[in-house]
C-alpha cells in the first residue's frame, strides 16, 4: 500500500524513488513536521532509510543520500542506518527510531 502523501507530494515521492534506486532499502520512513502535517513553507523532508545488516559499507554512506538526491529541488535530511540499529533503539522513546515508530509515515517497503 502506498501513502498518499507521495501523491500529494510529487517531490517527495521522486526523492523516495532516487533513494530506493541508490539504497535498495529495506524501508523509507518520512518523520518531523511533515510526517505530523504542521510542517511550514520552509520545512525539509526528514527521511530514515534503512538499508539490511548486510549492506556494503558505501550503502552504509548518507553522503550516497545526497549525491542521488543531487538536482531534486526540495530539501531533504536522509539518515541511513542499518535494520539492526534500528530495531535494537525502538523500544526507547527518546531514540530516533522509537519517535519514527510513533510519528512516522512508512514510504517504502521492500
Amino acid at each position: 500500500m502506498t501513502d498518499p502523501i507521495l501523491e500529494q507530494k510529487p517531490k517527495l515521492a521522486d526523492t523516495v524513488r532516487r533513494l530506493v534506486a541508490a539504497y535498495r532499502p529495506e524501508r523509507i520512513y518520512l518523520f518531523g513536521s511533515v510526517a505530523r502535517g504542521d510542517s511550514g513553507p520552509d520545512s525539509d523532508y526528514d527521511l530514515l532509510v534503512i538499508v539490511p545488516n548486510d549492506a556494503p559499507p558505501e550503502q552504509r554512506d548518507g553522503g550516497l543520500a545526497y549525491r542521488a538526491l543531487w538536482g531534486v529541488g526540495t530539501a531533504v535530511d536522509a539518515v541511513v542506518c542499518t535494520s539492526g540499529w534500528f530495531h535494537a533503539r525502538t523500544h526507547l522513546k527518546a531514540s530516533l527510531p522509537g519517535t519514527v515508530l510513533r510519528e512516522g509515515r512508512l514510504l517504502h517497503a521492500a
